[in-house]
């Protein structure tokens, strides 16, 4: 063949739409191989640094949650057992003894704990479970005297136990007196080199190299890796003691959100711990934390040039494969349709494979067109059946709504534009909630074919309501064609019958459990008392019936519901309160032993008596009359229970009212 016989073929050949195809899908791989490999050269250091800087972040600020949950729980503690002593109870040490020994959940928390009276002088101390002598003073204590002044929980600086001569950090709050008054002490202490407050510092991903640690506002070290390092400097640490005197220079801020920073070849994050003026410190060798991202970062900067000659290799030699079908398709294409087709002139006129496609999808366009107005009439006909229903109605596939009738619309308060094509995840309040439906209605759909039930639906605007549920396969047993939903609006209906189930066991002036309600609990308990024991407390209010006779019975109402009040704020969330009738309450202490039972009916009594009525410029005391009864196996029914309660009430009042007694009597 000659050279100008062999020019003309390759010419038609570099023309053709297989060849462009292949030479822009190789000179595409080409580039993007070379622009990838700059593009990591450039950016892959700086975005492996701000990850690694944000990671460090993160962890510090996830540890000084965790730490300042601990001490959230430390303090708590502490508090609920200042508000457990009672003044004559730090007149009596030998009492505040027993009372401390029987806190062992302290002694769990704290290496030790203790209460001091006013002048400081130390009434009793537990450690390790038992008391101890040689009780010192803590009157020259700054925790002690900022204690003693205030009302809040006060946490010390690091000192040397007056016992143990080890460091240590004191948490104390005050004992208060019923007019507010601070009349005592009580506090905890935590030994720096080995409570568990700050155990597991570092973690489990801790690199060998870095420390993490633990200081104060003044640089006092309070937890180190190595314990000798405790009570020492921060301007001591390595790599630490640039980024402390800038820190401390500004005024030692304490922020929560953590402040990471490189200094001297190191990586050093300050994290504030939240309720204490304290900062978690965690410093990492700057080689040591990037030499992993250094490493990947020279692999992968190989495997993208490696990658990119060989993805443009096989890119060119794909595309040259996948363009071979271009004509075996027109082919196919015109053996579905009719060959006397009309051309369309918006259709492109090009000659070759472009031109017969042209042609063949201009038909299946109008043919599809066709069939797109058949279905848009019936669904036009369907919209209108829908639209005339008085339930709502939707029919969903795969998780997304695809028609909606009007009545729908209006109870979620959308347009069908903006349901229509929606997850039907958008009318619940959470993912939870759509999670359990889900796993309501696919056991009902395999077993009945259909679901019903009531479920918490929500608005548009965020409202949530009950609406009745009901659904069915379009195909029985395929729900892969579709689910047709009805839906009503129920919210009125159920909030009538949460009505009426709450008023038939709650009392309508004290909103407490009525009488039927608490002997239903009460017989229930006494039939577990063989395995888990409890106490009941039976109240009756002394010189009530003054009250009505002096001021009226809206003033004995005001009065009932005030004390109600009262009851209910000084037993736990998981006991019961209620009013028997006229001025009687009892109350269920779930278990309870009678030691602690005892205090809680004191609590009480002390309450109510503290509580005033004015009404009309007269003021109204009352008294209690406390029936304590404890039950084990020893009764069998509630109402063995209701009639020790009644002996015992009476005794209160023949001792003189006003007092607690416990069944049997003493």
């Amino acid at each position: 063949m000659t050279l100008p016989g062999f020019a003309s073929p390759l010419l038609r050949w570099f023309n053709t739409l297989k060849f462009k195809i292949v030479a822009m899908t190789v000179v595409t791989a080409v580039l993007a191989a070379l622009a990838s490999t700059q593009l990591a050269q450039t950016a892959t250091r700086a975005d492996l640094e701000r990850l690694l800087l944000e990671n460090e972040r993160d962890d510090g600020e996830r540890m000084a949650a965790m730490l300042a949950s601990k001490i959230d729980t430390l303090e708590r503690t502490l508090k609920a057992l200042a508000r457990a002593i009672t003044p004559e109870q730090l007149n009596d040490p030998v009492a505040m003894a027993t009372m401390l020994r029987d806190k062992p959940a302290m002694s769990v928390l704290f290496d030790s704990f203790f209460a001091a009276g006013p002048g400081g002088a130390m009434l009793a101390r537990v450690e390790n479970g038992a008391t101890t002598s040689g009780l010192p003073s803590v009157a020259e204590r700054a925790y002690f005297r900022t204690a003693m002044a205030g009302y809040q929980i006060v946490v010390s600086d690091p000192l040397l136990s007056l016992v143990t001569r080890l460091p240590i950090v004191i948490i104390a709050t005050p004992v208060l007196a019923v007019d507010g008054r601070s009349v005592g002490v009580v506090a905890g202490s935590l030994g720096l080199r080995s409570t568990s407050l700050f155990a597991n510092l570092a973690g489990d991903g801790e690199r060998e190299d870095a420390r993490t640690l633990v200081m104060d506002r003044a640089g006092t070290v309070l937890a180190h890796p190595d314990p000798a390092r405790v009570l020492g400097n921060a301007t001591d640490e390595p790599g630490l003691g640039e980024i402390f005197t800038a820190w401390h220079a500004s005024g030692s801020p304490i922020d929560t959100r953590g402040v990471v920073s490189l200094s001297k070849s190191y990586m050093v994050t300050l994290t504030g711990i939240p309720r204490s003026n304290w900062v978690l410190v965690h410093i990492t060798p700057e080689a040591a934390a990037l030499a992993p991202f250094a490493a990947a970062q020279r692999t992968a900067l190989r495997a993208a040039a490696g990658v990119g000659l060989i993805a443009a290799l096989l890119a060119g030699l794909l595309a040259w494969h996948l363009t071979r079908p271009i004509s075996r398709l027109r082919d196919r294409a015109q053996q579905l349709l009719n060959d006397d087709a009309p051309a369309v002139d918006s259709w492109p006129r090009e000659r070759g494979e472009v031109g017969h496609l042209a042609k063949a999808f201009q038909r299946v366009v109008e043919q599809r067109q066709a069939r797109q107005r058949e279905t848009q009439g019936l669904l036009q006909q369907l919209r209108a059946v829908l639209d005339h229903a008085e339930v709502g109605i939707a029919l969903t596939r795969n998780g997304h709504f695809e028609l909606v009738s009007r009545n729908f619309c209006r109870v979620f308060r959308h347009t069908p534009a903006q349901l229509i094509g929606q997850p039907t995840r958008v009318i619940y309040a959470s993912d939870a909630a759509y999670e359990a439906l889900s796993q309501r209605a696919a056991p009902a759909f395999m077993e009945r074919g259909a679901f019903d039930g009531e479920l918490e639906l929500v608005r548009r605007d965020g409202q949530p309501f009950w609406a009745h549920m009901r659904g069915r396969a379009v195909v029985p047993g395929d729900r892969s064609q579709g689910t047709i939903w009805t839906m009503e609006d129920v919210t009125e209906v159920r909030e009538q019958r949460e009505r009426l189930t709450w008023a038939s066991s709650h009392d309508s002036l004290t909103g407490l459990a009525n009488r039927a309600a608490f002997e239903v609990l009460l017989e229930q308990a006494t039939a577990r008392a063989a395995t888990e024991p409890f106490c009941a407390l039976f109240i009756d209010l002394d010189r009530f019936k003054q009250v009505n006779d002096t001021s009226g019975h809206a003033a004995g109402d005001t009065l009932l519901r005030d004390v109600a009040q009262v009851l209910a704020a000084q037993v736990r969330k998981s006991d019961t309160v209620a009013r028997l009738g006229g001025d009687e309450f009892a109350v269920l202490l779930a278990h309870c032993p009678v030691a602690q039972a005892q205090l809680v009916a004191e609590k009480i009594r002390g309450a109510v008596v503290a509580y005033e009525l004015v009404w009309e410029g007269r003021r109204h005391n009352v008294g209690t009359s406390i029936g304590l009864v404890p039950v084990d196996a020893s009764m069998v029914t509630a109402a063995e229970v209701l009639s020790a309660a009644d002996a015992a009430c009476y005794d209160a009042k023949r001792q003189g009212r006003n007092r607690v007694a416990t069944h049997p009597a003493a």
